[in-house]
């Protein structure tokens, strides 16, 4: 819990709050963490003269040293509490700032006060809880804190202790010794790893043996915690919970879905929380829609805090955070979710088995905000449909030029398909970092005769809109794209073939282009004039050079090798190729 107490001092100036958050706040004193925060100004730059500066006084036998004093920032400070007595009353600390703790300030001592609870007394010698309550679905990284009763302590070599603990009653269930902490006299935590999937309602065993235990002789201590199987999300709220004002949603309310492919990403929101100390939530999509990625914890919970992995099961997502060192209060981002959009439809996002928990392992249920949304989108320049603009939809309108009448091809509706509706889908494919080289495959469809053309009539248009001006910027990178740097003559295909074969080739800039082939002896077999090319890639087999197989009277060619020259201008080159029958 985090314990907030303003003090004003008497003068105008900074004032100063403590508080103080442990899994169990001030089991003991020894090792607790309390922070200083200064409403304005800024603490000194050393340590040294922070101490010098501060005094702790109510409850006899707390002390500190520099070394125990963290800087956090200019406003804020943590101070590691040491305790050699013990105490049996309710009391309270004062924290007393000197002004040479504090940069450029010559008022008045600062204090404030902190409650400190005496301990209550655990009848049990030894009681198991997790800060979320503990599922198969989320034991996975979940961590554990193991607390004595009835005076009990831990040793102070943590190799005693991490030595002397165990878990049993799934097989499957383990932990590193590493992943053993020791939060201080009566408690330490663990993090526990399954290393298989279990399908069954369990229990598990804790054993904290005799050497993990200060000045103890007598018998190892156990304790249970069931781990249910969980299956459907309602399972997962215990029924003893309460409620809380607190509100969780997902935010944005409703989003464009972006096209397809594109990700999305959500998060899980917390309004009004008070004494967060870790969450569960379930997620519920449209599979049809969205594909889960990944999610991440946010920072709403305390630095460090444990982010289980998530869980997914079909359509749903099951969240699992805590935190072992404190509590958050107020609003904040718990997750972000990340989805790649598998159709742009509308998506609704379902939000379920919301939990809070505090640092006392204590469970409420939060007011819940449904349903976010991907709505569907048409987007501008997906003429065929297929939830993406790509060369396709460019194609398919250039192929269309001159249709009137209502259609989907027509992008800008106005009657009539032209070059006006080709630039709004190059636009369109400009808005999408869609750059022309991504489209190496759909680039072979077109050529630089085609793109030159949509740009002498784009250019003649008085198109001065944003999207337009992008799509005559893509053309103009597409003709880049299509214009090879070098002229080449490249392997034809089929190779081996019978009887016929295309011969594709690259050309810089135009050219009159002519293929002689010739049989291995080196008699001209057939001339293929193509005549005046203008530059590009001719790769596919509606533009690559053709050869039936046949010579120049008609007649089949025999099998054998054979060999083809590509002239362009001053350009030549010859490659071989076989016939097979």
């Amino acid at each position: 819990m985090d314990i907030d107490i303003e003090v004003v001092t008497e003068e105008a100036g900074p004032t100063l709050t403590a508080a103080v958050s442990t899994l169990q706040p001030f089991v003991t004193l020894d090792g607790s963490v309390v922070t200083l925060t200064l409403s304005s100004g800024a603490f000194g730059f050393s340590r040294s003269d922070i101490e010098d500066a501060l005094t702790i006084s109510g409850i006899t036998g707390i002390t500190f040293d520099w070394t125990d004093i963290d800087r956090v920032s200019d406003t804020e400070i943590t101070i590691k509490l040491t305790f050699a007595g013990s105490i049996s009353t309710n009391s309270t600390l004062t924290f007393t700032l000197g002004p040479g703790g504090i940069r450029n300030y010559n008022g008045s001592a600062l204090t404030t006060e902190l409650p400190v609870s005496a301990p209550t007394e655990i009848t049990q010698e030894l009681v198991v809880s997790t800060p979320v309550p503990l599922t198969v679905a989320n034991l996975h990284e979940s961590v554990v804190a193991l607390t004595l009763g009835r005076n009990k302590r831990y040793d102070t070599n943590p190799n005693f202790v991490s030595g002397n603990v165990t878990v049993s009653g799934i097989e499957e269930v383990t932990f590193r010794r590493h992943n053993v902490k020791r939060v201080n006299d009566m408690q330490v935590t663990i993090q526990l790893e399954l290393n298989e999937n279990i399908n069954t309602d369990s229990t598990l065993t804790f054993t904290v043996g005799a050497k993990a235990i200060a000045n103890y002789d007598g018998s190892a201590l156990t304790a249970e915690l069931p781990v249910p199987v969980n299956t459907t999300p309602e399972t997962i709220i215990p029924t003893e919970t309460t409620t809380t004002e607190a509100t969780v949603r997902i935010t944005p309310s409703s989003v464009a879905s972006p096209a397809v492919g594109e990700q999305i990403e959500f998060s899980l929101n917390i309004a009004d929380g008070k004494a967060v100390a870790g969450y569960q939530a379930t997620v519920q999509f449209d599979e049809t829609a969205l594909r889960y990625v990944l999610s991440a914890n946010s920072d709403f919970l305390p630095a460090g805090a444990y982010f289980v992995e998530p869980t997914v099961k079909g359509n749903l997502v099951q969240l699992n955070a805590a935190s072992l060192a404190g509590e958050s209060n107020g609003d904040g981002p718990l997750a972000t979710l990340t989805f790649e959009v598998v159709s742009a439809k509308a998506s609704p996002l379902t939000l379920s088995n919301v939990l809070l928990s505090n640092s006392a392992g204590e469970t409420f249920v939060p007011k819940v905000e449904n349903t976010p949304t991907t709505e569907p989108i048409q987007l501008k320049g997906d003429v065929n449909g297929d939830n993406t603009v790509n060369i396709a939809d460019l194609v398919l309108v250039a192929s269309n030029f001159d249709k009137t009448g209502q259609n989907a091809v027509d992008v800008n509706g106005d009657g009539t398909v032209d070059i006006a509706d080709l630039v709004l889908v190059a636009g369109a494919l400009g808005n999408s970092a869609a750059a022309p080289s991504l489209h190496l495959q759909s680039l072979r469809t077109l050529t630089v005769a085609d793109v030159k053309m949509w740009l002498s009539q784009a250019q003649q248009l008085t198109l001065t809109d944003t999207t337009s001006q992008r799509g005559i910027l893509f053309l103009q990178q597409l003709l880049t794209a299509l214009t090879p740097k070098e002229t080449a003559l490249l392997p034809n295909y089929p190779n081996p073939f019978n009887p016929e074969t295309w011969i594709p080739y690259h050309l810089a800039k135009d050219a009159d282009v002519t293929l002689h082939i010739y049989a291995v002896n080196g008699t001209l077999v057939r001339t293929l004039e193509l005549g005046h090319q203008a530059a590009g890639l001719y790769q596919n087999r509606s533009h690559a050079a053709y050869w039936d197989g046949k010579n120049a009277f008609g007649e089949s060619v025999s099998s054998g090798v054979y060999f083809y020259t590509f002239t362009a201008d001053e350009f030549s080159a010859t490659r071989k190729m076989l016939i097979r029958k």
